[in-house]
């Protein structure tokens, strides 16, 4: 005996019954009974080993680690409806009692795959007679994938691409598998679990969403549809890891990052000029997708294919083609050769291609025109030229350099020499401040010294005034003196009449008394003495006449 849930069901051996005279466990048999009741016991015994036997070997299942148990049913009464072989999963009999009666009703005697799956571990209750036992692999989401669940079973799902599990329809079902093992899809009769990358929005790039399984748009014919409508949406995935169901959105990374088109070699664009010459133009354009603009752009020139590709052979490559004729038109073709027609040629071309873009949602960061190469029947002449003219201003350029190598030298040597002037002057006004000091010093020691002179002349004019005064009153008193002993003599002087007179007669008075003899020529100087005897006398100053000896 056994039932579903896996424990056996073996009947509890028969208990000896009790002898009522001795009490003991053994029955009081007769001794002819012996051999019966030990064959009976051994039957018994047997029948317990072969039936745990056969548990053990027949019904015991092993479901290992990282696998699952798949069962199909086959002792049921009938078979599913239809063309169905997938018994679904039974509701759970404590949370919906309703449901799950309903559920016994309709599958529960019903044959075919269980769509329930049984974890690791050991069964028993699961017959090889009622049941096909098979041991699969776990579902296992390895780390950088998604897992994508699609039900093989159930009908048609009438709503979309998804398939609602609630209303058992088959298709891909909205849920999304990370990394992981999920054993509840791992049947794979019943399941079919897909791995797919997840969506990385690189920064500098922009994620645009479609929807794939939604409500039906309202305006079908607009390029972008409503929030959760079937179609490309307005609202962009900003940069990040996510993770994504195929089947119900697709996130496309597009970059908005600037871009560069190069329009050289054989992609160059040739152009006329009005005078009608081939005129060849290289460049390239550097252009960015406006963020705000790109879902309407993805529509418009690239679903489904590489939108960079797209937008440059679509948009950027004919309006440069355009505008390049437009533009370029009014130049003839020797105008392209020489002067500033490229630049006027390349703000006018840039101008026109940044206006005409914006308005598709592109960005013009800059459109650079690298050369302009007319036919060479008339670019080689003028080339010369123009190298003839390039080489006279590279020589007039040169000589400019020379000047003003030459201006900078002499203004090196003026400034060299303005700072030894400096130096100089600096050494200078040193110098005249150490004289300016050195003469305040001695000006000082000099105004010391007159001051000092001026007290000493003061005391010396004063000392001077001092002996002055005494000499003049010594002299006064001498004066007196010799005035009193002038006064006597004077009146003498005056009693001879002169001075001289006076003198002769002192001179005489003193010498007549030594004169005894004289002994003396008449010419002689002692005979001079005498003579003035012999002269007549002559008047005196005061009147009187004196008489001279004669000798």
């Amino acid at each position: 005996m056994h039932d579903q849930s896996g424990v056996s069901s073996v009947p509890p051996p028969i208990p000896p019954r009790q002898n009522p005279r001795d009490g003991r466990g053994g029955a009081n048999i007769p001794g002819n009974s012996a051999p019966v009741f030990r064959a009976i016991v051994g039957i018994v015994i047997a029948a317990a080993v072969l039936y745990g036997g056969y548990f053990w070997m027949l019904r015991r299942i092993v479901v290992g680690p990282g696998q699952v148990l798949v069962l199909l049913k086959k002792d049921g009464s009938h078979s599913l409806p239809g063309n169905q072989i997938i018994v679904p999963r039974p509701p759970d009999e404590h949370a919906d009692p309703d449901g799950y009666q309903k559920w016994q009703q309709q599958y529960g005697d019903c044959n075919g795959i269980l769509e329930q799956v049984y974890l690791p571990g050991t069964y028993f209750g699961f017959s090889p007679f009622d049941y096909e036992r098979e041991v699969t692999s776990t579902v296992e989401v390895p780390t950088g994938k998604v897992g994508i669940v699609v039900r093989k079973f159930g009908k048609n799902a009438p709503s979309g691409i998804l398939a609602d599990e609630t209303k058992d329809e088959r298709g891909p079902l909205p849920l999304v598998l990370s990394p992981g093992q999920w054993p509840a899809y791992a049947n794979p009769h019943a399941y079919e679990v897909k791995q797919v990358d997840p969506v990385v929005v690189d920064p500098g790039n922009r994620g645009v969403v479609t929807i794939m399984a939604g409500k039906a748009a309202v305006n079908p014919d607009a390029y972008l549809v409503n929030d959760g409508e079937q179609g490309t949406q307005s609202q962009l995935e900003p940069e990040g890891f996510r993770y994504i169901n195929p089947y119900q959105k697709r996130v496309t990374p597009i970059s908005i990052q600037s871009q560069q088109f190069q329009m050289a070699g054989d992609d160059s664009i040739r152009f006329p000029s009005s005078d009608s010459f081939d005129i060849r133009m290289e460049g390239f354009v550097e252009w960015s997708i406006i963020p705000d603009k790109l879902p309407l752009i993805y529509v418009q020139y690239g679903e489904g294919g590489g939108l960079i590709k797209d937008v440059e052979d679509k948009v950027i490559l004919p309006y440069s083609r355009s505008f390049s004729r437009l533009v370029g038109s009014q130049y003839s073709a020797r105008d392209f050769i020489g002067g500033d027609t490229k630049l006027r040629f390349q703000a006018e071309f840039e101008s026109k291609l940044k206006e005409a873009c914006a308005k598709q949602g592109i960005e013009i960061l800059q459109a650079l025109v690298r050369d302009i190469v007319p036919p060479d029947a008339i670019k080689d002449p003028i080339n010369e030229r123009e190298i003839a003219k390039q080489q006279i201003n590279s020589l007039e350029q040169q000589m400019q350099v020379a000047r003003s190598q030459a201006e900078l030298a002499t203004q090196e040597e003026t400034a060299n020499q303005n700072e030894a002037i400096g130096d100089a002057n600096k050494a200078v006004v040193k110098v005249v401040k150490r004289a300016e000091q050195d003469r305040d010093v001695a000006l000082t020691k000099a105004q010391q010294d007159l001051d000092v002179a001026q007290l000493q002349l003061a005391a010396a004019q004063q000392q001077a005034d001092a002996i002055v005064a005494r000499g003049q009153a010594e002299a006064n008193v001498v004066l007196l003196q010799k005035q009193a002993e002038a006064d006597p003599l004077r009146e003498q002087v005056s009693a001879f009449g002169d001075g001289e007179t006076y003198a002769q007669y002192f001179f005489y008075q003193k010498l007549a008394p030594s004169v005894k003899s004289i002994l003396a020529s008449s010419d002689g100087p002692f005979a001079d003495v005498f003579k003035q005897f012999a002269v007549p006398a002559s008047p005196s100053k005061n009147g009187t006449k004196i008489t001279q000896a004669q000798p």
